[in-house]
């Protein structure tokens, strides 16, 4: 073997070395980047369905209250001032609903597929229970 011959194989073996450690790196930031995106997805909808069935709780005779505790079981529940995106009870005050977002890591965003401004956004929302007979005083 000529000693231009044994270049070529290494420069060709660099090459493959270098492009399987670049294709690996890809895989394996998309796998983090999914189960970060997953893993939070379900912390916010558990987050959002928490609170709203919780504020739900004082519709329809107190939606300010209905919204500090809906607010307040979002923050108990992991979510950041910043991440609440609305919360609203409805025009009938007999509904309450509850918007989060929250951004994706720069470092996650998967910057070689262009994702530059990911965010993952929930909603959860829950009507006020509807009182039963007994608790009106009628009997059954």
């Amino acid at each position: 073997m000529r000693a231009s011959q044994s270049n070529t194989i290494r420069k060709a073996t660099t090459i493959a070395l270098v492009t399987t450690v670049l294709a690996g790196l890809l895989i394996v930031d998309g796998a983090f980047t999914q189960l970060y995106f997953f893993s939070n997805w379900i912390r916010l909808k558990n987050a959002a369905d928490a609170g709203a069935t919780a504020g739900a709780e004082y519709l329809p005779a107190h939606p300010a209250l209905a919204i500090a505790t809906a607010r307040a079981y979002a923050q108990l529940n992991g979510v950041r001032p910043d991440e609440i995106v609305s919360l609203a009870v409805s025009s009938d005050a007999d509904a309450i609903t509850l918007e989060l977002r929250r951004g994706v890591p720069f470092y996650l965003t998967g910057l070689a597929f262009g994702l530059l401004n990911r965010s993952i956004k929930v909603d959860g929302s829950a009507r006020a229970a509807q009182p039963t007979p007994r608790s009106r005083g009628l009997q059954v």
